[in-house]
């Protein structure tokens, strides 16, 4: 059934949504994590080598800095504990006096750069507002921090930092395909148990398709009596208000029994049982205003008909006559009295589209809510006072006809008329 097949789909859209949301968030916050505890290390190594001016002991002391990382995650060995890591750390440092004048040059420790090449990067560093922070040459990265001392003088520090962001990088790159392989298989799983999960309100909404089904058919046999019974008593009393009473009534119950078949039929109807054939528009407005034409001139309202010749729609011809034939219902029964209800069909701003509309004059429909009124059993008037005759499940069943047919139906409210619109394909 194409409810339980919708069901299905946003059950399955929604756990989606919610477990990305957690892989996202989750692999997210590590990432960032990361990149902060890389960002810290590198920014106490610098300090460190600014601390012994400019140079690295071969002897690393990380107690001497402070550690975001260590602190969070105490226990574990940090590269810095090592006795190689103060070989492995590729730096160099540059010396400056208080009037900007470079004074000394350390590359001792690295072989990416020359001194002239040093002290080119250098002045990039040194014209960043920043006191420290991180510059791309080619595809390395290097970390720098300027520091003024107690002379006046300035020192720069610049750290090679290229393996902590490749490692970053490369996590980050695991991680979301790790992400994204386990929101696959959350969903392939899920997709298999989701029928499982919605076992229940299927079966309950089978029984009670069912329930309305049969006991709409067990109504209509004592109705059919008691209508029956009106008429002969009129037969032999003549016609009052108690048996017109009881005749317009049956009438009304038989016609809410035929909607809600209708409107159980077409929750259980699938594209496969339809017909898609090209047929002439006009042909089937033809008979569309022989059924509304006079129930519209005995409520003294008008019904039109604009549609040119040549056009056609190429849907299940039943189910869109059904549908307009719901709107025109709904039109005539709303209509201002002495207004005019206005059947149109004409080409659609796409290529190959018609657009078809029923609308009626309205002067009480510019605050409503038009968003429910394809809600079922939804009246306007919820006090059910109203002279109008209904159930509130027309409209419905116009919705639930045009998502079998795979075609938009609009309402829109403008200079006093509502209508209500939709696309079809002519091909």
């Amino acid at each position: 059934m194409n409810l339980i097949k919708k069901l299905r789909r946003q059950f399955i859209l929604l756990a989606t949504l919610a477990i990305f949301i957690i892989v996202a968030g989750a692999l997210g916050l590590i990432n960032m994590m990361g990149f902060y505890a890389m960002r810290e290390h590198c920014l106490d190594t610098m300090t460190y080598i600014t601390q012994n001016g400019g140079t690295m002991p071969s002897r690393y002391h990380p107690s001497d800095t402070a550690s975001w990382g260590k602190d969070f995650f105490p226990g574990i060995t940090w590269p810095e504990d090592t006795p190689e890591f103060a070989y492995q750390t590729r730096y160099f440092s540059l010396r400056l006096d208080s009037s900007g004048r470079i004074t000394a040059v350390n590359v001792k420790n690295i072989v990416a750069f020359s001194e002239e090449q040093a002290v080119e990067f250098a002045r990039i560093a040194l014209a960043s507002p920043s006191g420290s922070g991180f510059l791309q040459k080619n595809k390395a990265r290097y970390g720098f921090m300027k520091t003024t001392l107690e002379d006046g003088s300035t020192l720069l520090v610049i750290l090679d930092c290229t393996r902590e962001f490749s490692d970053v990088h490369t996590f980050l790159s695991y991680s979301v395909w790790f992400g994204f392989f386990c929101i696959i298989l959350y969903v392939l799983i899920f997709a298999f148990l989701s029928k499982r999960a919605i076992a229940p309100f299927v079966k309950n909404l089978e029984n009670q398709k069912r329930f309305i089904t049969n006991a709409s058919h067990e109504l209509k046999t004592p109705l059919a009596i008691i209508s029956v019974n009106a008429e002969a008593m009129e037969m032999m009393n003549g016609k009052n208000q108690w048996t017109e009473g009881i005749i317009k009534q049956v009438r009304r119950m038989s016609g809410l029994i035929s909607h809600l078949i209708l409107l159980s039929k077409a929750g259980e109807a699938t594209r496969a049982q339809l017909q898609f054939l090209s047929f002439p528009v006009k042909d089937m407005f033809a008979r569309l205003k022989e059924d509304f034409d006079l129930l519209a001139k005995d409520q003294g309202k008008k019904l039109t008909l604009s549609a040119e010749d040549g056009l056609t729609a190429r849907s299940d011809e039943k189910y869109l006559s059904e549908i307009l034939h719901i709107l025109l219902d709904n039109a005539v029964k709303y209509c201002d009295d002495g207004g005019t209800i206005l059947l149109s069909a004409e080409k659609g701003k796409k290529k190959d589209t018609l657009r078809l509309s029923v609308s009626n004059d309205y002067k009480d429909g510019k605050d409503l809510d038009y968003s429910r009124f394809f809600e079922r059993f939804y009246r306007n008037d919820e006090s059910h006072n109203s002279k109008k005759t209904g159930y509130g499940i027309g409209l419905s069943i116009a919705r639930e006809l045009s998502f079998l047919l795979s075609i938009p139906l609009t309402v829109e409210y403008k200079d006093g008329r509502i209508a209500f619109v939709m696309i079809v394909k002519t091909k």
